[in-house]
């Protein structure tokens, strides 16, 4: 029986992926200085002020577009990392990755058109933006982290294990800040505030997670 030599499957696709996302995080930059400062240090913040939101604020604005496919890239690479960690997959496949962040990124755009539909239909959107828009800050600056930490796996070989704890303890210090920067409105409305946890946090993401594992 003649030997095959077993040829492996190119990873120049995450090259490419994490360059684009370097480049998303400096056309933001450019786009708004002053948000990207402010969604960068977000977790090293001491003050518990919340920035005024104004109440017109567009989530289809430049920023906010391209943050939030930044955002939604970098999750979509962590959620893959975890599938091939416990799948046991030698090599990342681009279109096992596709199909991750296409779930991923329909998960997104239900949550956040559902979110503004409510928001509309209860006439809601002026007690709640600063809500919604701190929220999203939040989101926003795991990511980053979560992008550094990724960089950190790939070219200087930090386990994923270790990313792994450390994104849950980064999304568990959100969730504590963000409770804290809307206290006043989270413990005046604790049945809403409760009911939006389970039905627009946890279910959705159960599911998601479901239809990946």
């Amino acid at each position: 029986m003649q030997a095959i030599e077993r040829m492996p499957l190119s990873n120049n696709w995450l090259t490419f992926v994490l360059l684009l996302l370097f480049l998303s995080l400096f056309i933001s930059t450019i786009i708004d200085t002053d948000r990207f400062k402010e969604v960068a240090y977000k977790l090293f913040k001491i003050s518990l002020l919340e920035r005024t939101i104004d109440e017109n604020y567009s989530f289809l604005s430049g920023f906010h577009v391209l943050f939030t496919l930044f955002s939604v890239t970098v999750l979509s690479l962590l959620f893959f990392d975890v599938k091939v960690f416990y799948d046991g997959a030698n090599a990342l496949n681009f279109q096992e990755f596709s199909v991750v962040f296409k779930m991923v990124f329909i998960y997104f755009l239900l949550k956040r058109g559902i979110e503004n539909i409510l928001l509309f239909l209860f006439m809601l959107r002026k007690t709640l933006v600063s809500f919604v828009v701190s929220k999203a800050n939040y989101f926003f600056a795991i990511s980053c982290y979560l992008f550094i930490l990724i960089l950190l796996k790939e070219y200087a070989n930090l386990q994923s294990i270790i990313i792994y704890y450390l994104a849950g303890f980064l999304f568990f210090i959100s969730f504590i800040l963000h409770f804290l920067n809307n206290k006043n409105l989270i413990l005046n409305h604790l049945f809403y505030f409760i009911l939006y946890i389970c039905a627009f946090e946890i279910a959705p993401l159960l599911i998601l997670f479901k239809l990946m594992f």
